[in-house]
């Protein structure tokens, strides 16, 4: 009968040393994978150190800005909420998803971003001028123009800040002030991508689009910018210089793909030129890529209201004011498909909200008096 040898001592030793070294190997992997892929190892690294969730937050934040500096707003997006994620003490992390999130439309949720930022660093300028720049795009135009003045006592020389101060004092009326702070700004930083833009929009505020454009075109120059491309657009369009304007907002479909907004305006852009099959493919492909950008919906509606398809108006519209579009078009619209639909107790809510928005509404009156007829 054959018995095995027992394994010497020796040899089972060494097994054992190696065992440990790989082990010790593997647990080094390990550290190195969840310090530099956090995500990789989700609820893992609450005891880590402070040290390394700053580092990880820096790290995100030079991918969002680097994303950015390729034109490539929704990536930085999502690397500025990641880098807020590793670090919620970033207070310029913050900042910058707050500015980005405004320029996506996206003007409430941008407000709680700056607000957290700026309760995080009061004095920093940068958190401060976005701050001011996101109060303006929610429409609280004094608050805006404080807090701009309050970034440039912060620092004096900080160039975006006279740019969001102009901005504030185009969108409140203030036109000859805002030309007079945009150019200080031009002064100070005439290359900086914020100073560019917001040359370009108190000129378009001021009706001189010829004038805006050249400025947007310099911004785009610095960073190709997919919001630079819309303004850019968006001012070809006024001066119904389509073609170019369709071009603008190509070029921002190509540096931002995940974005439906220059698909969008795209669409709007075919619909102003009455192409109305192009414009409903471009839509359809905005909403294929965001369904809750609000804002194809409204001009989905719109289409099939110009052109009497009643039932579907009614449809993208209702869509819209669900994904939290207000406006007095859409409410109005809304009362009017359902009033031309023989449907009066459906229109009479919805022209009364577009009358509370706007009690001077002529659309509004008209439909309640059609109503009222009926």
């Amino acid at each position: 009968m054959y018995l095995p040898t027992r394994e010497r001592p020796q040899r089972r030793r060494r097994r054992i040393i190696w065992l440990l070294m790989a082990l010790a190997y593997a647990l080094t992997g390990l550290v190195y994978l969840q310090e530099w892929y956090p995500h990789l190892f989700p609820g893992v690294g609450r005891g880590t150190t402070e040290t390394t969730s700053t580092l990880s937050s820096q790290q995100y934040l030079a991918n969002g800005d680097a994303a950015l500096e390729a034109g490539n707003m929704t990536a930085a997006l999502q690397a500025y909420q990641e880098a807020v994620a590793a670090d919620p003490d970033n207070a310029v992390a913050y900042a910058r998803w707050a500015k980005l999130l405004a320029l996506a439309d996206r003007e409430e949720e941008a407000l709680l971003r700056a607000e957290r930022a700026v309760a995080l660093a009061p004095e920093n300028p940068e958190v401060v001028a976005i701050y001011a720049m996101v109060l303006d795009w929610n429409g609280q135009y004094p608050e805006a123009v404080e807090q701009a003045l309050r970034a440039i006592e912060l620092d004096p020389q900080y160039a975006p800040a006279y740019a969001f101060l102009a901005e504030a004092y185009a969108d409140s009326g203030r036109l000859g002030r805002a030309l007079e702070v945009v150019e200080e700004a031009l002064t100070l930083a005439p290359q900086d991508v914020d100073v560019l833009r917001n040359a370009g929009y108190v000129y378009e505020a001021l009706g001189d689009y010829q004038q805006a454009v050249e400025y947007y075109q310099r911004a785009v120059e610095v960073r190709p910018l997919s919001y630079l491309y819309l303004s850019l657009g968006r001012n070809y369009r006024v001066m119904q210089r389509y073609d170019e304007a369709v071009a603008a907002f190509e070029k921002a479909a190509e540096v931002d793909p995940q974005s439906a907004r220059p698909l969008d305006e795209l669409g709007w852009t075919y619909y102003m030129r009455q192409e109305y099959e192009l414009a409903v493919q471009q839509f359809e492909q905005a909403i294929a890529t965001d369904p809750r950008y609000s804002r194809t919906y409204v001009h989905l509606g719109t289409l099939h209201y110009v052109r009497r398809n009643y039932e579907a108006a009614i449809e993208y519209l209702e869509q819209a004011v669900s994904l939290g579009f207000s406006s007095e078009d859409v409410f109005y619209m809304l009362g009017l498909a359902y009033a031309f639909t023989d449907r009066c107790d459906e229109a009479m809510p919805w022209l009364e909200r577009a009358l509370q928005l706007n009690p001077d509404s002529e659309p509004a009156q008209a439909g309640l008096e059609y109503c009222n007829r009926e």
